[in-house]
């Protein structure tokens, strides 16, 4: 009975990866679509989510602390440059860490972007004049840096994408766009 169980869970949890959880993307449900790959990678993958769950709180100290000191700075960097823009903080969910490692077969220390930011601007101008602030307060990483707003991708997305090297050291991706872009993304 319990393997018949947990058979039970996996396919749960693999038809919820497949489509409810896109489902909830393609909706913007974003906190709804990353609870349930969480929780659907754990009923999968127990062993792995531990591993991985333990690998990411101990590579991460205090995240909270880290995001909104990284958030307030970027902020103040702005408004210093007289740039109105909002800025959003996070730390990417367990699957979308496990998902990327499997992709690019690598393990946890090379995954850069575990946290991300995103710069909401009024216009395109803005979004560039963001960069060059983010670029001037953090290193980029070489090879991080995509434009899709000179070359939006093939479905319409536009966003600047960099890479860089953010306080105590930790790599963090960082997404620029428009008001518009966001509610286009």
């Amino acid at each position: 009975l319990g393997v018949m169980t947990a058979e039970k869970k996996r396919r749960i949890a693999r038809e919820t990866l497949d489509i409810y959880a896109p489902i909830a993307n393609r909706l913007g449900m974003n906190k709804i679509r990353h609870k349930l790959e969480s929780l659907s990678f754990e009923a999968m993958y127990p062993l792995r989510y531990a591993v991985l769950t333990n690998a990411i709180k101990k590579a991460r100290g205090n995240r909270k602390k880290i995001i909104d000191t990284i958030e307030s700075t970027i902020k103040m960097r702005l408004e210093k440059a007289g740039l109105h823009c909002e800025v959003s903080g996070r730390e990417k969910n367990i699957y979308s860490i496990y998902q990327k490692m499997l992709q690019k077969k690598v393990s946890l220390s090379s995954i850069f972007d575990v946290y991300a930011f995103r710069i909401f601007c009024d216009d395109v101008d803005t979004c560039y004049r963001a960069l060059g602030v983010i670029h001037n307060l953090y290193q980029p990483i070489p090879g991080r840096f995509k434009d899709y707003i000179a070359l939006p991708k093939a479905n319409g997305y536009q966003s600047l994408h960099t890479t860089v090297i953010g306080s105590y050291g930790v790599p963090i991706e960082i997404q620029i766009r428009t008001h518009e872009m966001h509610r286009m993304a």
